[in-house]
């Protein structure tokens, strides 16, 4: 078993993740492939984490790729939290997740749409089959619209049901603030241009057929995509312990072991110095980091919060610095991360 550095690790993870000088790029679509995906809870946070790895990034260019060449879209995949992915890899985060979304969809509309006497148990799946022809149709007849302006037009998603009953969170919400989004997960629609700033998360919805007409979802199986998924996370972010994997995919145990027995030939087991063994890194990958010669001095980056970098790791020991290594402050709406020293600051972003 290898024994590898740990300051050459978090180097070349830096240079992998297009964060060093030496490895920034220019082109929005690559550097979001190379790093999987954009995480893009928080509307900001794909600007400031392409703006880290493009010194010369303009918002504009972005906004190109997602709305108008429509070369990235944003769909919930990892954790079940949005992220802006390249659209040709649609197919693959989809499938991936498929099972999963399906699982919860009658589970979660039945705890709304019954206790709230609005449909009986067995009749969910139907009712949910009819609102959904309903949005399409007002889709195809409007073009993108918001959610909002969809309930208009189909009066039943204005019904108020409530959720959490009973629970700390117990709240109300109309059927089509869930049922809207929900769609996306199923692949019937798709978030598109955002209402008023790029700050703002009112998207505008449009059905996935009309706004991405090339992209077939079923051109995959969920066990392929969840094989591909784990080497494209090991090639970004490797090396990575089994734990790291689960949790950034959000897969059960089950189905990350199944997706690294698929890969098994191409992963070998190495060690880090100071973390001891059990890490997995691509075979074809082993040779670049051993052949890496990280940059003389440390680096610091300002990245958003929940920037692909931190948030590919469960175990984040890598960016911690020694405890006798005294803390240095920094503002409070950015992640400090550094490379060759380890350390790593992750706060929360304000604005």
């Amino acid at each position: 078993m290898s024994l590898l550095p740990i300051s050459s690790v978090n180097s070349y993870l830096a240079h992998k993740q297009h964060l060093l000088p030496a490895s920034h790029r220019s082109d929005v679509v690559q550097v979001t492939r190379d790093i999987v995906a954009l995480h893009a809870t928080e509307p900001i946070a794909p600007y400031l984490s392409l703006w880290a790895r493009m010194p010369t990034f303009q918002r504009q260019e972005l906004e190109d790729a997602l709305y108008e060449r429509r070369e990235l879209a944003k769909l919930l995949c990892m954790r079940a939290t949005l992220h802006a992915l390249p659209s040709d890899e649609l197919p693959l985060f989809f499938q991936a997740y498929v099972e999963h979304h399906t699982r919860a969809e009658l589970r979660d509309w039945g705890s709304l749409l019954v206790p709230a006497g609005i449909c009986q148990e067995e009749k969910v799946a139907a009712l949910l089959k009819q609102l959904h022809r309903r949005v399409l149709d007002v889709l195809a007849q409007k073009g993108p619209s918001t959610a909002r302006e969809i309930g208009q037009a189909v009066p039943e998603l204005e019904a108020k049901v409530r959720y959490g009953v009973g629970k700390p969170y117990e709240g109300e919400l109309s059927i089509g603030s869930r049922l809207v989004p929900s769609m996306c997960t199923l692949g019937l629609l798709i978030r598109t241009r955002p209402r008023g700033t790029w700050r703002s998360n009112l998207y505008e919805y449009a059905a996935l057929r009309d706004w991405l007409p090339d992209v077939d979802l079923q051109s995959v199986t969920p066990s392929e995509a969840q094989a591909w998924l784990v080497r494209r996370y090991l090639a970004a972010f490797g090396p990575a312990t089994f734990d790291d994997v689960q949790w950034w995919t959000g897969f059960a145990a089950g189905e990350t072991a199944k997706a690294l027995r698929t890969l098994k030939p191409a992963v070998m087991d190495v060690a880090i110095e100071g973390l001891g063994g059990g890490y997995l890194l691509l075979a074809d990958d082993a040779p670049r980091l051993n052949d890496f010669a990280p940059p003389d001095v440390p680096s610091v980056f300002f990245l958003p919060a929940l920037d692909p970098y931190i948030m590919g790791y469960h175990d984040r020991r890598r960016f911690l610095a020694s405890p006798t290594m005294p803390a240095t402050p920094v503002p409070s709406n950015h992640t400090l991360a550094g490379s060759g020293t380890g350390l790593a600051a992750a706060l929360s972003t304000t604005e």
